[in-house]
């Protein structure tokens, strides 16, 4: 297998401070557009202090790549957490990924929104955990609560008290089994839908998912501005956060939620390296080739 990495020299902590005043800069202009309460210290998206409506923050994982452990003069590179027939690699957030999730779960602490959430949510892919654990965290629904150096929140799946739920929780990524990453709409889906009425939840989810999912609650996503897409009809971009009112209402004599957007929040985030391509050496359909979202 191989990895072609072209990548720039980056400062993280420059970075990050220009990131957390670009998206002060925008929330400001979100809130002057939506009437957002700032001086609330439980600010929350527009219309949302309703008991009788749900509010998720639907964003897309930050940057990836598979974890290089290793590699020799003939350039053959040994990536981590890899199946037996090579098939599936597991892949984990790059440099820029994680920036861009220290930045962003800073960016709900700032602006008062991690105090207000319930549920954070990922998918059985590390990347999506990675980039919400901070905010999980930060949320009070996980990491070491009561400082004894163990994690203890109250989720017991992909990683035991981080506070981030996994959905689907299994298989993991290149476990056998394993599925790639469109599979898990219908299990996102289901699970949103029984969420209790007033929660507020972040979800992170994959770039052929998050359109679907939010159509699954009657929201058209066909606005080429408010859900970018590219030529595949994926969300075009790592940059994009949608705020989604969900209301209780009956469909086909079931009773469900009914969704409409709040607001599309485009976070222009230049954090300073860039993937141009990546080759993982197994072929079209397979593993993590298959799955660039």
């Amino acid at each position: 297998m191989k990895s072609t990495i072209n990548s720039q020299t980056f400062n993280p902590m420059k970075s990050t401070k220009q990131l957390i005043f670009s998206l002060n800069t925008i929330w400001w202009m979100i809130s002057a557009i939506f009437g957002f309460s700032m001086s609330n210290a439980r600010a929350e998206a527009p219309l949302s202090a309703s008991p009788n409506s749900t509010i998720v923050y639907f964003v897309r994982h930050g940057e990836d790549t598979p974890e290089l452990v290793g590699s020799d003069p003939s350039f053959t590179v040994t990536f981590n957490n890899c199946n037996a027939d090579g098939s599936c690699c597991e892949e984990v957030l790059n440099p820029l990924g994680k920036v861009r999730a220290a930045s962003l779960a800073e960016w709900f602490q700032a602006n008062h929104i991690t105090p207000t959430l319930t549920h954070v949510i990922a998918s059985h892919k590390v990347r999506t955990r990675q980039t919400v654990a901070k905010i999980a965290q930060l949320a009070g629904l996980g990491g070491d609560l009561n400082g004894d150096g163990t994690p203890d929140g109250t989720d017991v799946d992909q990683a035991p008290g981080d506070g981030v739920i996994n959905v689907p929780p299994t298989p993991g990524e290149c476990d056998p089994g394993w599925t790639s990453s469109s599979s898990v709409r219908t299990p996102q889906s289901n699970y949103l839908k029984t969420l209790p009425v007033g929660s507020r939840a972040v979800v992170c989810s994959h770039s052929p998912v998050l359109y679907p999912l939010m159509q699954d609650f009657g929201i058209d996503t066909s606005d080429p501005v408010k859900f970018p897409k590219d030529s595949r009809g994926r969300v075009r971009g790592f940059n994009n956060l949608w705020v989604v009112e969900l209301k209780p209402a009956q469909v086909n004599g079931a009773l469900t939620y009914q969704g409409r957007l709040l607001a599309h929040m485009l976070l222009d985030l230049e954090l300073g390296v860039t993937l141009i391509d990546r080759d993982y050496g197994v072929g079209p359909g397979q593993g993590a080739k298959d799955d660039e979202e």
